[in-house]
Order: structure tokens, then sequence, then C-alpha cells
């Protein structure tokens, strides 16, 4: 099996189950997995760079162990391990808190993810979410500073963390999207444009944030050259400033209602 940073370690687990000890010999936090309700929660979500974020470790030295016990790896060029915790938290204390406690879901062996994720839509905008959990969120901390939360994490115990999520009050997504590099010329023209070297998929049915997580996965491996073809409901706005800093343009066409296509490529 080839094992890349963006490698699921339910997939690594169901091809070598043995590798559950090399992964928890790598930092304390993975012994976790050892627990059958928390793997099922945890493994499904979390990717080998998300682990290493975790663990506090790098992403190659993450790969290097399981290239130890079998794996053949893809090390990661760049090596950059997330970091998702924000250095300047704000003061808790001064903050109008809602807290959401997810240990009860998770030792039922539900994944809590759906339950967040809805308290988070009803988030007022004065509100802070805290949500109390066994390990710390990495997978949903990205996934909502990619949606323009501002998130931290704060270990109580080792078996118990405080992640905050509010969301931030800097430039409006109106003004950020207007700032966004739109390609020129027609939508036909730019597809003609790339041949044959076009990826397509459909993200209509997925549940949210998983159509942009999806899309954000899928330019992260796109062959040079290549243009991403997406059928979306409509333009994502959160997406948008995502891609501007990964230095990717996009265009759109609107089909018919409840389909919009993007080409997404490099500039």
């Amino acid at each position: 099996m080839q094992v890349t940073k963006n490698t699921k370690i339910s997939h690594i687990l169901r091809e070598n189950s043995d590798a559950i000890d090399t992964i928890a010999s790598i930092n304390k936090h993975f012994k976790k997995l050892n627990n059958p309700i928390l793997r099922k929660v945890l493994a499904p979500r979390v990717t080998v760079e998300d682990a290493a974020s975790i663990g506090k470790v790098s992403t190659n030295q993450f790969l290097e162990k399981l290239e130890k016990i079998g794996f053949e790896v893809i090390y990661d060029a760049q090596d950059k391990t997330k970091n998702v915790i924000q250095d300047d938290a704000p003061i808790t204390k001064e903050l109008k808190l809602v807290q959401l406690d997810v240990r009860p879901t998770i030792e039922s062996g539900a994944d809590p993810f759906k339950e967040i994720m809805q308290a988070i839509k009803e988030l007022r905008d004065c509100e802070t979410l805290e949500v109390i959990n066994v390990f710390e969120p990495i997978p949903i901390m990205s996934i909502l500073q990619e949606k323009g939360y501002k998130t931290w994490s704060e270990s109580v115990s080792p078996n118990e963390y405080h992640t905050f999520f509010t969301k931030e009050t800097t430039a409006s997504h109106q003004e950020i999207v207007a700032d966004m590099p739109i390609a020129e010329g027609s939508f036909e023209e730019k597809m003609v444009s790339f041949g044959g070297n076009i990826k397509e998929i459909d993200v209509r049915l997925l549940e949210m944030p998983e159509p942009m997580v999806t899309i954000l996965k899928e330019i992260e491996v796109l062959p040079e050259g290549f243009v991403l073809l997406v059928n979306h409901k409509k333009v994502p706005q959160f997406l948008l400033p995502e891609l501007k800093t990964r230095n990717f343009a996009w265009m759109q066409k609107d089909i018919e209602p409840g389909l919009t296509q993007l080409l997404i490529f490099k500039k």
C-alpha cells in the first residue's frame, strides 16, 4: 500500500492492524487508537498530515515510521505539518461562550462531526463555541479555519481538550471574493485550452463542508498542466479565498438551477 500525507489513518489500519502500535509509539496522543470507540471516530477522518500535527511531529517523521513496517511511502517535499493552533488566542474569560461537550457522543461510538457543525451553524456573531473533547480535533479545526473561523485549543488534562471556534471579524467574504483572480476569456475557451488534461468531480450530493474539503484535496494532487472541473450546486464562497492563497484561478458557468460548473487551475 502506498501512503502519502493525505492517506487516512483508517486505510492504514485496515491494511495492517499492527500499525496501531507503531503509530502509538510516535506520541502518547496516538495511544487513543487502541480504544475501539475512539479509533472508529478518529481514524476515518484523520489523515497522516493531521495525525502528525496532533502528535507534534513532522509529516515525514510519521511517514518514516510507517515505511519501517513495510508501507510504501511518498515523502512530503515541503514537509510542512499543519499548524491550526493560534498563538494569539483571545482571553477565554472575556468571551461569550457556548459550550458543547461531545464526550458522551464519542463514548456512544458516534462521530460528533455533525453535532459540532450544527452548533457552528447556530452560533451568533458575538458568541464563541467551546467544544469539550477527549482529543484535539485537528481535522475540524482545519475545516473551520478554511471557513473563516479563528480556532485554538487548550489542554486541560491528557484526556480533556477544550477547543474554541469564533468568527473572524476581518475582511468580509464579499471583499475577499471581489479580489479573487478570475481568469479572462470564455469558460469553453479555457476548458478547450487544456485539451484532455481535465479532472472532473461532482460534489453536489456531499454534505457541508465535504464539497470544499474534497475540492481542496483534489487541487493538492492536481497534475501540472491539468484543470479541475467541478460540478457544484452553487459558487462556494468560502472556497474562493482558499484558492487565492494556493495561487489558483477559477471560472464559473451556471448550467441550470442546482448545477454550476467551476474550472480551477494554477495561475
